[in-house]
Formats: structure tokens, sequence, C-alpha cells
């Protein structure tokens, strides 16, 4: 009787524990990742251009600032809002971040320019797409 009596008091402390671990993980894609590129001070400002993928065109305006800090949208654009880090690793621009609407982990990956940024970008939800800007 005393095994189960201890047993017993001890199934609330296990229900909690396991609540715990549940709870404390995440997995909404949500990007996290150190930086590890440079913060090409050339690239820092305002690109307009548009966005292509499984919700059709769109235009969509990226603003690029000093810190490594990107956001991304579209006026009337049926894309989510992006909010992330960018960075310049072995010639190519690099953003990660995170859409507003569901969290959604979104990258965009082009070629290094000063002037025009065209290439592709890919979600964690398996949507796909390319997008091309330039700086205004």
């Amino acid at each position: 009787m005393e095994w189960k009596t201890n047993s017993i008091s001890k199934i609330p402390f296990l229900l909690i524990a396991i609540m715990c671990m549940t709870c404390s993980s995440s997995d909404d894609g949500a990007i996290e990742e150190p930086q590890s590129g440079e913060i090409d001070q050339a690239l820092v400002g305002t690109w307009i251009g548009t966005i292509d993928g499984g919700l059709g065109e769109a235009e969509i305006v990226i603003d690029l600032k000093s810190d490594g800090t990107m956001s991304g949208e579209g006026a009337d654009s049926p894309y989510c809002p992006l909010n992330g880090k960018w960075e310049v690793k072995e010639s190519s621009f690099i953003a990660k971040g995170n859409d507003t609407c569901d969290g959604t982990a979104v990258t965009l990956t082009a070629p290094y320019s000063q002037t025009e940024l065209k290439g592709r970008w890919n979600a964690s939800s398996g949507n796909t797409g390319t997008f091309s800007v330039k700086k205004e």
C-alpha cells in the first residue's frame, strides 16, 4: 500500500514536469539563428519591387536597417508582412525572418548587388517563389 500512495502522490509532479517541457518547446518555425555574415551599409535603405509565388504577384517594400534587422510588406498584398534579420554572406544577400500573420519562417536569398536584388524565397510552410527589388 505504501508504494501506491507514494506513486500516486508523485503523479501531479510528473504531470507538471511534462507540461513544462511541452510548453517550453517552440515549433512555430521562428528563426533565431545568429548572423555570421556582414551587414553591408551600401544595402541599407528601402527596396521596392515585386514578390511572386503561390498567391500571385504583388508589390513589396523591403526596409533594410543598419543594425541588420529588416521588414518587408506590400500594399494590398496577399503576402503577410515579414520581420527579421539580413546579412551578406559568400556573395549572397540573405534575409531570414517570420511573417506577422502566424510566425511562418521565411528566407529570401539573392546574388549580391548594391542596386537590384533578384532571387528566391521559401517558407517553412513549403511555399516558395521569387522576388525582385531595386534600391530607392
